[in-house]
């Protein structure tokens, strides 16, 4: 600008100099020197009005430039702004936006277009809080810095939960001119923090509270009982078998049945009980009754009846039945640990009796289940220590008398507890596992017994049980068929018996699995046949050799008549599929006479002998 005005001022004397040294038109009234000012000044004016449209021309040019830079850097702002999951939000102090970027579309499902300077009132739409919404505006106008989790909604009334903080932002001048938010979307947080609590206390298949849960509620009704004087009922019910509902059905199947007896439990007591889930099968029901305690029992029986039935899920019709154990306070405990614990012992003695049974708590249960564990950590140690035995129990033609085969049985001798029954010790092999081992053990020791007695010119089958677990296990044919390999005796002298439930809970593979160890050449018998579901119709599908009639039927075949009738329908079947029967649990010459009669081929039981030692046994063919 300086280099401006110094050429313009050296212009002006050069044309001063010029106008001095050369001719001018004369005016009429005006002299030379007058006529010479006159013309100077005319030239100044000129000559200032254009350093003036230069001046300004040059202005116009760096503000069209930083105007380009501005509209450059506000175009990389809103670039980044975009890009940001933030959701970015810029307000005059009025409240009216100006700018949102496209994280506030994506979480409120409001569009810009419908928000910049168009949405009709001055404030955020999906604030649930208007007067929130002016206590963030009033905060901000003052230059105050506004941070709080706002509850919200969305454009289509869904939840919204963002972390807002809104800051003012000051001209050259010091003045708040608008305020920017910056927020982040917290709804997801919050529905997995309210989803973790939610499995912290309810069961998510059932939606039924978790035992976590029931402890808080029953201290609460423990509490209100003591406060009334009136009783209260703690029910635990168990699934009976459910274990094998899950192996042979599947889990997806083993879910909907416990969906179903959710359900149903939910609809046979009163809305003033509290029901949960308390284990994988297992439920619990929070009675409370002001008049008499015993009415728990009344409860639990009609629990029993609206569960023990058949449930269809996953393309299986499956028979549930169910085992209850029964606390009650003030008698049984006092506060919700004990009263829980004390119904546990009484569902494990309940189940301890056989399924679908219904046991209140005492002193005696505490006792057994003492023994019961004293028992089970001496389990452990008797196959290492050789403390199993097996001995033969013969079965008889009912003709002759003579005798016809034999069933292996094992028995526990243990230094401490002496010869233990086979009742006592077998199921808690089975729910331990360790029944695989014993079981090989078992058939080892019968399949050698079997070799010695066929280089002894005794020929005669001998049978061995296979329990539930034994039956599932993947390797059991490949068992069978090395055991008698490296024994080396002929495979039809080994029967192997499995109960009919076996086959009720997945029929296929039952037939899958008998038919490979038919291919071994074993034979096939039927334990405690009758006392299933339907046992005459499926039982032509089994490719099987013998029946066990079941020694319900035998005690009482001499003064029950529909006892001998079921007998006479299964010899009758089995005569007709080529099978042999056997009746378990003869002790009278009345029994055996009424059972061959009723043409039943051979029996079993003391009234032939008991179970005894291979040595014994030896003598007895004698």
């Amino acid at each position: 600008m300086l280099l401006l005005t110094a050429a313009a001022g050296g212009l002006v004397l050069s044309h001063v100099s010029f106008i001095e040294h050369s001719p001018l038109p004369s005016l009429d009234g005006l002299d030379r020197p007058s006529l010479l000012r006159l013309w100077s000044l005319a030239f100044a004016f000129a000559l200032a009005i254009f350093i003036v449209i230069f001046a300004l021309s040059a202005l116009f040019r760096r503000e069209v430039l930083r105007r380009r830079r501005s509209d450059s850097a506000i175009g990389r702002f809103r670039q980044a702004a975009d890009a940001s999951s933030d959701l970015i939000t810029i307000m005059t102090t009025s409240g009216r936006i100006e700018y949102v970027n496209d994280a506030v579309e994506r979480s409120t499902g409001y569009l810009k277009d419908t928000l910049v300077n168009i949405w009709p009132s001055p404030r955020m739409p999906w604030y649930n809080d208007a007067g929130l919404f002016r206590q963030m505006r009033d905060t901000v106008r003052s230059g105050g810095e506004f941070m709080k989790d706002i509850d919200g909604r969305t454009r289509e009334g869904g939840p919204l939960l963002i972390g807002e903080r809104v800051v003012p932002f000051r001209n050259d001048k010091g003045v708040v001119t608008r305020m920017v938010s910056t927020a982040r979307d917290l709804t997801r947080e919050r529905h997995l923090e309210d989803r973790i609590d939610y499995l912290g206390r309810y069961d998510p298949l059932t939606g039924l509270p978790n035992r976590r849960t029931l402890i808080g509620q029953l201290e609460q009704s423990v509490r209100a009982a003591m406060a009334a004087g009136s009783s209260l009922s703690v029910l635990i019910l168990d699934i009976d078998r459910f274990k094998h509902v899950n192996d042979l059905c599947g889990s997806d199947a083993g879910d909907d049945v416990l969906k179903q007896i959710a359900g149903l439990i939910q609809s046979s007591v009163s809305p003033a009980d509290i029901v949960a889930r308390t284990g994988n099968d297992e439920f619990c029901v929070i009675h409370v009754d002001e008049r008499n305690p015993v009415l728990a029992g009344a409860v639990a029986q009609q629990l029993r009846t609206a569960l023990s039935q058949t449930i269809s899920a996953g393309g299986h019709d499956i028979i549930v039945t169910i085992s209850t154990g029964i606390a009650v306070h003030p008698g049984h405990g006092d506060d919700a640990w004990t009263l829980l614990k004390n119904a546990d012992l009484a569902l494990a003695s309940a189940k301890a009796q056989g399924r679908n049974m219904i046991q209140f708590f005492d002193q005696e249960i505490t006792n057994r289940v003492k023994e019961f564990f004293i028992l089970e950590r001496r389990l452990f140690a008797a196959l290492r220590n050789s403390e199993y035995l097996l001995h033969y129990q013969p079965y008889c033609d009912l003709q002759t008398r003579k005798v016809a085969g034999a069933e292996a049985l094992v028995r526990w001798q243990n230094a401490e507890l002496g010869v233990v029954s086979p009742a006592r010790f077998i199921p808690s092999l089975e729910e331990t596992g360790m029944v695989i081992e014993v079981g090989r053990w078992i058939l080892e020791t019968a399949c050698n017994q079997i070799s010695k007695w066929e280089r002894m010119n005794r020929h005669f089958p001998v049978s061995v049980n296979l329990s539930m677990v034994q039956f599932r296990h993947q390797h059991l044919v490949a068992m069978v068929r090395d055991t008698i390999n490296n024994f080396g005796f002929d495979p039809r002298r080994l029967t192997l018996e499995v109960t009919e439930t076996v086959f009720m809970q997945d029929m296929d593979f039952a037939i899958k699995t008998l038919k490979r160890l038919k291919d071994v050449g074993v034979t096939l018998s039927v334990d405690d046949f009758g006392t299933g579901y339907s046992s005459l119709s499926y039982i032509k599908k089994l490719p099987v050799d013998n029946l066990k009639i079941d020694i319900s039927f035998v005690r009482d075949v001499s003064r029950d008549q529909d006892s001998a009738s079921i007998i006479t329908a299964i010899t009758t079947l089995a005569r007709s599929l080529g099978l042999k029967t056997i009746a378990e649990g003869v002790e009278t010459e009345e029994q055996r006479n009424i059972l061959h009669l009723l043409r039943c081929d051979m029996g079993q039981g003391f009234y032939f002998s008991k179970a005894v030692s291979a040595g014994e046994f030896e003598k007895l063919l004698l």
